[in-house]
């Protein structure tokens, strides 16, 4: 019994936070159509919590390089947007944090990438 319900809320919050990656997914795309390079650009924060409306600020490039694992989210700094039953901080600076999905969360939140799933244009990473 305790097993399916860590499950079940592994599942819910790899879903929760495969949302707000696929909203920063198209900003991602929506900032790119600029065609010039934005310093610093606005990004949801991609924790666990669906009422979670805090924005956070990363380079494209921090972006990218989080992004290359599809375990792996960027949240507002502070220990209320990590899910320490099914997350690890891998990652702190003062603008944002890294988090990563671990056991089945990990394996749930990868199979929801849309970038794993080809969904972002062919890339699969």
């Amino acid at each position: 019994m305790r097993e399916r319900i860590q499950m079940e809320h592994a599942a819910r919050a790899a879903r929760n936070q495969s949302v707000f990656r696929e909203v920063n997914e198209s900003v991602k795309e929506v900032n790119e159509s600029f065609g010039r390079p934005v310093p610093q650009e606005s990004w949801i924060c991609e924790c666990a919590d669906p009422a979670c409306v805090e924005h956070i600020a990363l380079t494209s490039d921090e972006y990218e390089t989080l992004r290359a694992k599809p375990t792996r989210f960027a949240v507002a700094p502070s220990n209320s947007h990590v899910f320490f039953e099914v997350e690890d901080v891998v990652k702190q600076t003062e603008r944002y944090w890294v988090v990563e999905k671990i056991g089945a969360a990990g394996r749930l939140a990868a199979s929801f990438d849309p970038r794993a799933r080809g969904e972002d244009g062919g890339v699969d990473r």
